[in-house]
């Protein structure tokens, strides 16, 4: 079932012993950060600027622009800047 010769079963795949272990570290490394990544891309995205600050922030803006206080594509700049956050 288990032979001698092979490390993490990497000897067969052309990969030299003393390289195997640190390919399979490498490789759990990297889907565990993957994993990690994807759990915070998703939890993350639903936070916007519906805060206090970021509310404060886009009303300021909406009166700002119904002032005349800034061009049409001023506004949707800083809309922008503000759903970035």
């Amino acid at each position: 079932m288990w032979q001698c010769d092979t490390l993490f079963g990497f000897s067969g795949m052309g990969i030299p012993h003393a390289w195997g272990w640190i390919v399979h570290l490498l490789f759990w490394a990297a889907l565990i950060g993957f994993v990690l990544w994807a759990f915070k891309r998703v939890t993350c995205q639903g936070a916007s600027p519906s805060s206090a600050v970021g509310g404060e922030a886009a009303s300021i803006l909406d009166s700002r622009f119904a002032r005349g206080e800034l061009t049409a594509e001023e506004y949707r700049q800083a809309r922008q800047t503000l759903h970035k956050r």
